[in-house]
């Protein structure tokens, strides 16, 4: 993990799990309660360790959620990882594979919907997002575009900024879907989107000029 706000690197293995039970509080108590109402000693309670543990190595709350988020995407890129290499082996056809990327879209934003939620309102405040944040997130999306843009069945005329634009608008449809309460939009609804999102990527995708 190395962002700008740098957590104090772990030296031994008891070390590091307990910084693996920090990380994984916060995370959990992010999801529960929010960021605004994330303390230090509540993670402490949750990890089993003491508040002064902690802050040995987190300069403060600030520095623990930029580390929970990082240590999140982490573990979302490895998985992506892992999907699109089985993907690629059983080789579906064009149609199927980008929906199957879409469809895994909306499963990773139903499943993580709290916390994702949590993180894109920080990103919007003063707190912000750090840089290796945003590269991280900027890097789960590029991984989903080279996976579409390499099949082997992809027409010459579907273009990268054709895929990029396709899972764009569907990255945004989905970032609505989680910052937007129910009974603000009737038509939030996971089962609709798992539906119809893969279809507007296929629609646009197939409209791809010659």
């Amino acid at each position: 993990m190395t962002s700008e706000t740098g957590p104090r690197p772990p030296q031994q293995q008891r070390s590091r799990a307990a910084m693996e039970r920090i990380l994984q509080a916060a995370q959990t108590l992010i999801a529960e309660r929010g960021t605004g109402e994330l303390t230090i000693a509540d993670v402490a309670d949750r990890a089993g360790v003491s508040v002064g543990t902690i802050y040995s190595r987190f300069s403060g709350r600030d520095a623990l959620i930029t580390a929970t988020q990082e240590r999140w995407l982490e573990q979302v890129i490895s998985s992506q990882q892992a999907r699109y290499a089985e993907a690629a082996v059983e080789s579906d056809s064009f149609e199927d594979f980008v929906t199957g990327r879409v469809t895994e879209m909306i499963a990773g934003f139903r499943s993580e919907a709290d916390l994702i939620r949590e993180f894109a309102v920080r990103a919007t405040g003063p707190a912000g997002a750090s840089g290796t944040a945003r590269r991280m997130l900027q890097e789960t999306f590029t991984r989903a575009c080279d996976a579409i843009l390499a099949h082997p069945d992809r027409s010459p005329q579907v273009s990268r900024i054709q895929i990029s634009l396709a899972l764009r608008a569907v990255q945004a449809v989905l970032e609505w879907r989680v910052t937007t309460k129910a009974a603000d939009a009737p038509d939030n609804d996971w089962d609709l989107l798992a539906v119809e999102l893969p279809r507007l990527a296929l629609s646009y995708l197939r409209e791809a000029p010659a």
